[in-house]
């Protein structure tokens, strides 16, 4: 009886293992929480309620963060690629696969800031993008920055690196259609901008190496400059990440 009663006991423990391993959630897991101030909520696929998030928390595909006035949040993907948003944000992680080294990322500003520093990508079939309402990011791998405003125009803005920047209209997304959080958030416009290029929205690409910047109108016109360093340098928001990058990169 007692011998049965323990092959009982370890089928039990195996399968609750196994159950646990091939989880859903974990399968589906993009990365965590390492950071926030203020109140930052959370709201999963499929659910109608935000919920606040914590420390460690996971972070799985289809989840959706929303910052708060006042508010940051830094979330850590599985490769160790990290991705912030400002306060009055909304982010979403719209698929993330790392398996057996591949990576397949895709996500989201619909409004506010964001600072990407995006590990280095190896192999050729991996993909990075970032997505607003009116433009979507490729990346190998460096940091830059995004501002999208309530108006759903886009910012991006490169320190390290280089990006390639795509009209969402080519990938088959309506600009315009950009999520204000309560009051919306102005996006500064950049200084000694070119007049936009007057081209369709499916016949562009830019590649925007360090110390450029692209600004990508709602009509889906855009303008391609420099920006000024020292300028940029004097911003809170681009002093906070840098800050963050540096103590990240000495532990």
């Amino acid at each position: 009886m007692k011998h049965q009663n323990l092959k009982k006991y370890l089928l039990l423990s195996l399968t609750f293992l196994l159950s646990v391993s091939f989880s859903p959630e974990k399968a589906n897991m993009a990365g965590k929480v390492t950071f926030y101030i203020g109140n930052v909520l959370a709201l999963s696929q499929g659910e109608t309620r935000f919920r606040k998030v914590a420390f460690n928390m996971p972070v799985v595909n289809g989840d959706k963060i929303e910052t708060k006035k006042e508010a940051r949040c830094e979330l850590t993907y599985n490769d160790g690629s990290i991705i912030r948003v400002d306060e009055q944000s909304i982010y979403t992680v719209e698929q993330a696969k790392f398996d057996k080294g591949e990576k397949q990322v895709e996500s989201k500003l619909s409004i506010g800031k964001l600072w990407a520093n995006i590990k280095k990508l190896v192999r050729g079939r991996d993909s990075w993008k970032l997505k607003s309402p009116v433009a979507v990011v490729a990346v190998r791998g460096t940091v830059y920055r995004m501002n999208a405003g309530a108006d759903s125009s886009t910012q991006v803005l490169v320190y390290e690196g280089d990006v390639r920047v795509d009209p969402a209209a080519a990938a088959g997304a309506q600009p315009g259609m950009g999520v204000v959080p309560g009051k919306p958030t102005q996006v500064p416009g950049p200084t000694q901008v070119a007049p936009p290029t007057q081209v369709t929205p499916q016949q562009w690409f830019e590649i925007i190496k360090a110390q450029q910047q692209i600004v990508v109108r709602p009509d889906g016109t855009y303008a391609k400059s420099d920006f000024n360093l020292q300028d940029d340098a004097k911003l809170d928001w681009v002093q906070w990440n840098k800050k963050r990058d540096q103590e990240l990169l000495n532990k």
